[in-house]
């Protein structure tokens, strides 16, 4: 039979290659479940092993939902322990501050909540969570998994990670994280100005209730120093509430503008979200550049596709990581839960944000969310000044900005927390310097005492750091704004962070851009 059916192939083959009409027909639903009703028969009936049924079902399921895009997914009844599902939705437990996203069965790390403990700590993007207090990792999906490890307010979990190093070695470490939430803290830790007339603010995270008011208020004082043109930083903003992009939009555009546009299978998907509050007539209309990363992704991506179309800032870095999709949990009659896709969502100009996700693997889709990619094939459409803009993939900047690769030295000092284990003792050890935030940022130079002995640190923790101007740089770069989260908190990192990143620098420069993008506005 199996001879027969390999002969059978090339016949099929050579029917298509000769330009013959293919004898191949749509097939109905009717005839595949049929199929599926007889491939199940034939594993019970002859496959060797006891086979659980359920799990044939299961995986079945799993599998059609991960064929439909690489967002949705389902939760089993099986592996849900519903109170602790429960306590979970009502706020009484508290996750870890890191997102993860399956890439081939795999919980792989695409974020770490800005603000937060873990953040002070080497986790990286594409680490693979491997571990959980020492147990293998057996939820199925981003949401069962955070269900899994929450716990109590304050309490921590050992998450055992692997990494593959710049080298292709890999790598296995242990990180013993707290269980927080960042919507607890601002999500606009720093507000300042960079110079006499530019203001920077940056936004982590749009998941509280807050972020648009404590954005109003950073402008307002920002405004009160003298502020006549602004940098909005949103890297690395994983996004949250839709409802705050839309008040954030509020600051810089009029009311009635619209922020997006939804759309789906089922009527009361479909949605146009205007600015409903706004202070456009109080706004002083001064230039706006907004940059953004691959790390840049959901509702900052709504932001920055409003802003970008309605020709009220100049978008500078990489390009976004295109996620801008409608969910919705739909219980089933066994207590499993699906989370499936809804809707899409588009820009003013009907831009879609979303990555194609057909035609693709899972891997491939997340592997290739940071990879450069140029304007070639992507959707576009006209902004109201009839600029022509990039979507299909994210937000494509105005402006590229793209960081340099992070050398192995460094990569390895990042590895073994070495900057986080050395920064206590250098602290006790100098008290009082520097005694504030503004003298670091006056002058935001490591002493070079404090960098010998760093090295002299490192080697005793077997990791050696070249010489030479750029490596001293990076050096700097480092310690500065590991003493400035130690001494300062959130607010002295951000601000330290912005002082001494040359991206940042870079982006300051493109002012006249978006002089010259205002100016055309009615």
């Amino acid at each position: 039979m199996i001879a027969a059916i390999v002969l059978a192939l090339p016949m099929a083959v050579s029917a298509q290659d000769t330009g013959s009409k293919s004898p191949i027909r749509p097939r109905s639903t009717g005839e595949d479940l049929q199929m599926f009703s007889q491939v199940l028969n034939q594993i019970r009936v002859n496959h060797p092993d006891s086979l659980d049924m359920h799990e044939l079902f299961m995986a079945a399921i799993e599998g059609m939902i991960h064929a439909a895009d690489p967002h949705s997914f389902v939760i089993p009844a099986v592996r849900l322990d519903p109170a602790k599902a429960a306590a979970y939705r009502d706020g009484k437990l508290y996750p870890v501050p890191v997102t993860f996203h399956y890439i081939d069965g795999a919980p792989v790390v695409v974020s770490i909540d800005p603000g937060s403990k873990a953040a002070e700590q080497d986790i990286l993007v594409g680490d693979e969570l491997v571990t959980i207090d020492g147990k293998p990792v057996d939820a199925g999906s981003p949401v069962e998994l955070d269900i899994g490890i929450a716990g109590a307010k304050g309490s921590s979990v050992t998450l055992g990670l692997e990494r593959r190093r710049i080298d292709g070695s890999f790598l296995r470490i242990d990180r013993v994280v707290k269980r927080e939430r960042v919507d607890e803290a601002t999500a606009v830790p720093a507000a300042f100005m960079l110079d006499k007339q530019t203001g920077y603010v940056r936004i982590t995270t749009f998941v509280n209730d807050r972020v648009a008011d404590d954005l109003h208020d950073a402008l307002g004082r920002l405004e009160g120093q003298g502020m006549t043109r602004l940098l909005i930083d949103l890297r690395d903003n994983g996004g949250g509430r839709v409802d705050q992009a839309a008040k954030i939009a509020g600051e810089f555009l009029p009311k009635g503008a619209i922020v997006y546009t939804a759309e789906g299978r089922k009527k009361d998907v479909t949605d146009t979200s205007r600015v409903s509050r706004s202070f456009w007539r109080s706004e002083k209309r001064y230039p706006i550049v907004l940059l953004v990363n691959d790390g840049t992704a959901s509702a900052s991506e709504l932001v920055a596709g409003a802003l970008q179309d309605h020709d009220r800032a100049l978008i500078a870095g990489t390009p976004t990581f295109g996620k801008s999709l409608l969910m919705a949990g739909f219980p089933m009659s066994d207590g499993s839960v699906i989370e499936l896709v809804i809707g899409h969502v588009r820009t003013p100009c009907g831009r879609v944000i979303q990555r194609q996700y057909h035609s693709i693997t899972r891997h491939d889709y997340y592997r290739l969310a940071g990879v450069e990619r140029d304007t070639v094939g992507r959707p576009s459409c006209k902004t109201d000044q009839g600029r022509t803009v990039y979507g299909g993939g994210g937000i494509y900047p105005d402006v590229r900005l793209s960081d340099e690769a992070q050398p192995l030295w460094l990569a390895r000092v990042r590895e073994n927390d070495l900057a986080l284990k050395w920064i206590g003792g250098y602290v006790s050890a100098n008290v009082g310097v520097p005694a504030t935030l503004d003298a670091v940022a006056a002058n935001p130079v490591m002493p070079g005492s404090a960098i010998a002995d760093f090295r002299s640190f490192a080697t005793q923790q077997s990791v050696t750091i070249p010489t030479g101007d750029d490596v001293d740089r990076d050096l700097q770069h480092m310690l500065l704004r590991a003493l400035a989260r130690a001494k300062f908190g959130d607010s002295g990192y951000y601000r330290i962070a912005a002082l001494v990143d040359p991206i940042v620098r870079r982006a300051a420069q493109q002012f006249d851009g978006a002089s010259a993008i205002l100016a055309k506005a009615p």
